[in-house]
């Protein structure tokens, strides 16, 4: 990435498709429509417009089913920025976080009939980098492609 890392946008408010959106799971195939449509996403070889929608559908359903849980009238960010051959994607809920270290490898035997940690595993093996923060009120989750 010849980008300076300081250039990428740190929230989704700062990316040039940012979206609010009610944390419900109705919600995700107006978001995958929202994503289809843009112009950063048409622009991608479709290995990588594969990998975006695989990670805006199971982040956004991570966001929406946990960090959401029992907030009312929750609602979830998603921003997309494209810097030079990086396509960076945002995640934002007001949910109350949680520490990746604490989520186990879905395929390990033990774990491999739950149903969580396969979202994060997914994107992980997608993507290029992927952080997940937390302050003020915010789990954010940044996703490099």
């Amino acid at each position: 990435m010849s980008s300076n890392a300081s250039s990428y946008p740190k929230s989704a408010i700062e990316c040039s498709f940012s979206r609010t959106y009610h944390a419900d799971l109705s919600m995700i195939g107006i978001i995958r429509n929202d994503v289809l449509a843009l112009n950063e996403y048409q622009l991608l070889d479709d290995e990588k417009r594969d990998a975006l929608i695989i990670i805006i559908t199971e982040m956004m359903t991570n966001a929406i089913k946990h960090g959401s849980l029992g907030i009312e009238h929750a609602h979830v960010s998603l921003g997309v920025s494209k810097i030079e051959d990086t396509l960076i994607c945002i995640f934002e809920d007001s949910g109350p976080g949680f520490d990746r270290s604490t989520i186990p490898d879905p395929t390990l035997p033990a774990y491999i009939h739950r149903d969580h940690g396969r979202g994060i595993f997914i994107t992980e093996h997608l993507a290029d980098e992927v952080r997940y923060l937390h302050a003020d009120n915010t789990m954010r989750i940044i996703v490099k492609l």
